[in-house]
């Protein structure tokens, strides 16, 4: 009875897609389907955990653990702690940074708008350091510029799938004793000189959120080989339980008054990760190889049917990286003489839907109101130098106001996506005749 209620609300669920913009089917009409983002291997794993009985990993389950160790060994980090979102899973990685109430915490102005505001709920304050226009990656030089006594920690997004310069990055944490918190969420798999991203910072946080190249329709995870950062994510995200693993130590529960008492050591969220989030996650672990493989091809297919048009400049990849695209950025020049946004407008009107960059993060209202009072959304004091406001990020700004991107999510079929790109190559081709 359960399990057909479940499979029901699954049916509904798949044909109807996700509601909220946060949550869309992978974006862009340019996305024709070509396989199922989840299947019967998954249908079978959410059916054996039903039929346990057993939904919460804290009711002796097995997916979440399970789904732990193999993203530990998939990434080649000791501790891994799984959580019930990407953002659940931003906010752990500043806590087992060490980040407290009043640090400053360096993060890009160009991300998910949850990388910067993880700080604001954490009781930190974000700084908001420059990037290369090419990328909206963090530049090493601006991260050194922001750093003050009390920066604590630096977090580095791989923005869409592409790796940051990591070799000087980390150079600029370590020489300034400043933690260093990689987020992976849109760069699974990708490689700096060899080396896998998420492996570089003192913790690394990923998300499972359904356009991501896995997914279990929402979950995230913190990796890290730093027993102490281990301890703090999990006391963070399970209420003060130390429910750790791996072999770590847990203290036995105080009497207290006379009383026994649970063992809640610190101030934390419930944050976990479910059995149903994880017996997914796993399955989607097995198949992220063929999934990369695909979003590589769906990459290349754009490169090539773009890349000789006058307007239009590829995306920009680093020497020494290998990325794995979650969305492929590709520039206008100015010769287009016009924005990203009007570029986007235009694409629309003839039914082409592709993505302008609209994620700089202190432009949105929330850090505007946080600049007019002067104090974070938890009532955190700004310190003079600290400014949310227009032009603190030329660069970002500029590289924005060129940047779009399209989705190249494993779910689309390489043939019919190949042929909606040479229509859209036609389009634009017009477009260039007309302007």
């Amino acid at each position: 009875m359960v399990s057909d209620i479940f499979l029901s609300v699954w049916a509904v669920a798949r044909v109807a897609g996700c509601f909220s913009e946060q949550c869309p089917p992978p974006p862009s009409s340019l996305r024709v389907d070509g396989m199922d983002i989840v299947g019967e291997q998954e249908l079978q794993a959410l059916r054996e955990v039903i039929r346990s009985q057993r939904l919460c990993r804290e009711r002796k389950g097995n997916a979440v653990n399970a789904f732990e160790e193999a993203f530990a060994g998939h990434i080649g980090r000791k501790y891994v702690y799984a959580l019930n979102s990407g953002t659940s899973a931003n906010e752990a990685s500043l806590i087992a940074a060490g980040v407290r109430p009043g640090d400053e915490v360096i993060c890009p102005p160009c991300s998910f708008i949850a990388t910067s505001l993880s700080a604001v709920a954490v009781g930190a304050i974000p700084v908001f350091a420059d990037v290369d226009p090419r990328t909206l990656i963090l530049d090493p030089d601006a991260i050194e510029s922001k750093i003050t006594k009390r920066t604590k920690a630096v977090v580095v997004v791989h923005l869409f799938g592409q790796p940051a310069r990591m070799d000087r990055i980390v150079d600029v944490a370590r020489a300034n004793d400043v933690r260093l918190v990689e987020d992976c969420a849109q760069a699974y798999d990708a490689t700096f000189r060899g080396r896998m991203v998420g492996t570089f910072g003192d913790v690394s946080c990923f998300s499972l959120q359904q356009s991501k190249h896995i997914t279990a329709g929402e979950g995230g995870m913190i990796a890290t080989d730093d027993e102490e950062a281990y301890r703090k994510a999990v006391l963070h995200s399970n209420i003060g339980l130390p429910s750790y693993r791996y072999g770590v130590q847990k203290p036995v529960p105080q009497m207290a008054a006379g009383l026994p008492t649970r063992g809640h050591l610190a101030f934390g969220h419930n944050h976990r990760m479910s059995e149903l989030q994880a017996s997914v996650a796993l399955v989607q672990l097995g198949k992220i190889a063929q999934f990369n493989q695909r979003r590589a091809v769906l990459a290349g297919l754009i490169a090539k049917c773009l890349g000789d048009l006058e307007w239009v400049q590829l995306a920009h990849v680093y020497p020494n990286t290998i990325p794995n695209w979650w969305e492929y950025p590709i520039r206008l020049r100015k010769t287009a003489r016009m924005t990203a946004h009007d570029f986007c407008k235009r694409c629309e009107e003839a039914g082409f839907s592709l993505s302008c960059y609209k994620e700089v993060n202190y432009l949105e209202a929330v850090y505007q109101e946080m600049n007019h009072v002067r104090r974070t959304s938890l009532g955190i004091r700004l310190p003079p130098h600290v400014r949310y406001e227009a032009g603190i990020c030329p660069e970002a700004e500029k590289g924005a106001s060129r940047l779009l991107s399209i989705s190249c999510h494993h779910a689309s079929d390489p043939g019919p996506f190949e042929e909606r790109l040479k229509e859209l190559r036609k389009f634009i081709i017009d477009l260039m005749s007309r302007k």
